[in-house]
């Protein structure tokens, strides 16, 4: 793509920009590609290949006659993108989440470096949360999530529940932290005793566990996640590319 490919990337990161620091909140209209072209300086052509780019991660969304949009997580598109258990036979459902525990606490060394926080005690100071996600009533995934406590203050347990239909609707929505991308790892290994509890499987059983950081604008990781998924009756799926 030669110099349209650098032009667009640069322009991509404005708008980035743009929208960490808030001037286009989440679900709002953004300004027309004509009005975005005139503030950059660049052609139609550039500004739609910028914003195909952001559309394909999820961090805008298109609506065709209407213009473009601020991404939000609370939008089916979004929860979809980060969640990726499918039951055997079935398309893609949107699963239910519930709060088990939620305590504040100090972030190990691993946790420190994976969050990219201070090394003092106060810097590592950290939510630590458990929730189980349902898929048609059956518990299927249960999650440990640590977040720094720096990026949300004041966060309790009432938030979390009653704040979005996800986490990531709750981060947003009350911080406006958008996630926008997540690095994951999975094996194969024995259900711990909690997971064997919730997910009615015995201790030892095999199950899958995704170990997940998430970012926000910037690769600001902002949550490190472990995950236990019962694979008896459902499958892990990701669809990748676009429909053409």
């Amino acid at each position: 793509m030669g110099t349209l490919g650098s032009l667009y990337k640069h322009v991509k990161r404005q708008i980035v920009a743009s929208l960490s620091e808030g001037e286009w909140k989440p679900g709002e209209l953004m300004p027309s590609e004509p009005v975005l072209a005139a503030r950059y300086q660049v052609g139609i052509s550039t500004i739609r290949a910028a914003l195909a780019e952001l559309a394909a991660a999820g961090v805008v969304a298109r609506r065709q006659g209407k213009g473009t949009y601020v991404g939000v997580h609370g939008e089916s598109r979004n929860v979809y993108r980060f969640f990726h258990v499918v039951r055997d036979g079935a398309e893609k459902e949107l699963p239910i989440s519930e709060l088990l525990d939620f305590r504040k606490g100090v972030a190990d060394d691993q946790t420190t470096e994976q969050l990219e926080l201070p090394r003092g005690k106060a810097g590592r100071a950290v939510y630590r949360l458990r929730n189980v996600l349902r898929v048609q009533g059956t518990p299927v995934v249960l999650s440990d999530v640590v977040i720094p406590a720096a990026i949300f203050p004041r966060l309790t347990a009432r938030l979390l529940r009653e704040g979005g239909r996800t986490l990531y609707a709750v981060y947003q929505r009350h911080y406006g932290v958008t996630i926008t991308r997540a690095i994951e790892e999975i094996r194969s290994r024995g259900a711990d005793a909690a997971a064997a509890k919730m997910l009615g499987v015995r201790a030892g059983a095999p199950v899958l566990e995704v170990r997940r950081v998430a970012y926000a604008f910037g690769s600001r990781p902002v949550e490190v996640r472990r995950s236990q998924v019962d694979t008896r009756h459902h499958h892990y799926r990701i669809d990748q590319g676009e429909e053409i």
